[in-house]
């Protein structure tokens, strides 16, 4: 607890001073007054301008202005050191490492999450490709026209599908000519043969023959083309020959029947659709163009508002699970809070370590002093304050600092207040736990009206006025060692006692001596304890 150094020689000095006025009225040639009380001698001296000041002097241990444990945030076995006691750190700097297991991998996995999940969000934002619109445009719009030609033909469509059917109508009329021409030319060729015996070859008998001739009459007549002899005694090649040539024709001309009749049909069908479409094929046809319409629009606006949202939920929920898994990996590196220096190293690599263990002590390179300030004096003492530390390690050296804080609540039994000094020290020659006086100015003024401290007497000075001492009342100001403000009572250059005034009553007579020691000191001790 810091302590007013009370000072008592100018209290000595004005004894002695006293007592000397007291041998020089012994032996002063000056007559008492006609009363006959004994004069009391004093010496005068005048009020003066000049400076004084208002300091406070306090004593503290000088400690670090910030000093804190470090412990890891995450437990583990740590992995490294990396400064030692005495490495000056800068906030930020990491100082050891927690074994960090797979938190790596984890944080991997999280990133390539999020860039999946932002990458389907992206896709979504752009939409299709354009060549993918223009192909579902092309697709609805074919199957569109594919309907509309269906629901409502065009003339141009109609007169070409009838004359299809005309065209065909008339190859099938063609081909009944041409089968039965072929039919006669065959029934021609049987005849001749039949009438040339009772069969052809084996003997088959002509009214079993059947159009076009079967296999066993063919097979027959080919055996007896290769004979060469007739079985009825004739030559029958050349007949044989006709009737075979005759038979193929006939089946070729029906045939071409068949396929002219077959082609008028498709004709007939084609023309019948497209006046008379059925009810099936136009709902087969709006159903395509329905799934072709639906296409489109996927492929023009292929996602919803609800689909965005989910994906922005999907790419957050990635990027918070990155933040954890980031979080977790950046909390097995032990982090400098603030610029300092490393006082204790409480640990080595390889040993265990949780938030609940330390591992180094760091302290902040600033120190401070705390103060103890009586009730009476608080009322002086503001934030930013400017002060001066001395320290025995450094005689005759002093060091700026200012009042950083003081305590809005002080100790109830007391009456005490805790107020903080911020040390100057570029050096950094202070060292936590050295002992510092610190003097701090309250007040000063370079124009005050000073006085001797001692010639104030319980808020008086003392006149001599017709040979009698004569107390006056006086306003006092700012308080230093030395002298004493006076703000009311006194104007420059009034005389009062400066010796002699303790041993004088009011109104008692008094001898007015001569002495160096008169008058007030113009300007105040600037090392001097102030009162307040």
């Amino acid at each position: 607890m810091g302590q007013t150094r009370v000072r008592t020689t100018a209290a000595l000095l004005a004894g002695i001073a006293l007592l000397g006025a007291a041998l020089v009225g012994c032996t002063s040639k000056d007559e008492a007054k006609p009363s006959g009380q004994a004069a009391t001698p004093v010496q005068l001296g005048p009020a003066k301008p000049g400076s004084i000041q208002n300091v406070l002097t306090y004593s503290g241990a000088i400690q670090s202005s910030q000093q804190v444990n470090i412990t890891p945030r995450t437990a583990g076995q740590i992995s490294g050191i990396f400064v030692d006691v005495g490495t000056s750190v800068r906030a930020g700097d990491r100082l050891a490492s927690i074994d960090a297991g797979t938190l790596p991998s984890q944080v991997a996995g999280a990133q390539a999450n999020v860039a999946a999940a932002q990458a389907r969000l992206d896709g979504m934002l752009i939409g299709s490709k354009a060549t993918d619109i223009a192909a579902s445009q092309s697709a609805y719009d074919a199957a569109l026209a594919k309907y509309n030609q269906l629901q409502t033909p065009l003339l141009s469509d109609v007169s070409t599908a009838e004359a299809a059917v005309a065209t065909a109508k008339a190859a099938a009329d063609n081909s009944v000519s041409a089968v039965a021409n072929a039919k006669a030319t065959l029934l021609g060729s049987i005849y001749i043969v039949c009438n040339q015996g009772i069969g052809i070859a084996t003997g088959v008998p002509c009214n079993n023959i059947t159009l076009p001739l079967s296999k066993d009459v063919t097979d027959a007549v080919a055996s007896n083309l290769q004979s060469g002899v007739g079985s009825i005694g004739f030559s029958p090649g050349t007949n044989s020959t006709a009737l075979l040539g005759a038979n193929a024709a006939y089946m070729t001309a029906l045939n071409n029947q068949e396929s002219a009749n077959q082609a008028l049909a498709t004709a007939k069908t084609r023309r019948d659709q497209l006046l008379n479409p059925s009810p099936s094929d136009l709902a087969a046809l709006r159903s395509a163009v329905d799934s072709a319409r639906s296409n489109l629009e996927n492929k023009r606006v292929p996602y919803t508002e609800s689909d965005i949202r989910a994906a922005q939920a999907a790419v957050a929920q990635a990027q918070a699970a990155l933040g954890t898994a980031s979080t977790l990996l950046d909390q097995t590196n032990v982090i400098a809070p603030f610029d300092g220096v490393v006082t204790q190293k409480l640990l080595e690599a390889g040993a265990g370590a949780s938030p609940a263990a330390p591992i180094f002590v760091l302290a902040a390179r600033g120190v401070e002093v705390r103060l103890t300030v009586e009730e009476g004096r608080i009322a002086l003492v503001k934030p930013n304050l400017q002060a001066d530390l001395t320290v025995a390690a450094f005689p005759g050296k002093k060091f700026s600092g200012k009042v950083a804080s003081v305590a809005p609540t002080g100790d109830a039994r007391a009456h005490t207040f805790e107020v903080k000094v911020l040390a100057g020290d570029p050096d950094a020659l202070l060292k936590a736990g050295m002992f510092a006086e610190v003097s701090m100015v309250t007040a000063q003024k370079n124009d005050a009206l000073l006085v001797p401290a001692t010639a104030v007497l319980q808020g008086k000075v003392v006149t001599v006025v017709d040979g009698k001492a004569v107390f006056k009342a006086v306003q006092t100001g700012l308080t230093d060692q030395a002298n004493v403000e006076i703000i009311g009572g006194l104007k420059a250059g009034d005389q009062i006692v400066v010796v002699g005034q303790q041993s004088v009553r009011d109104g008692q007579p008094v001898a007015v001596t001569t002495g160096a020691a008169a008058g007030a000191s113009p300007k105040a001790t600037p090392s001097a304890t102030a009162k307040p």
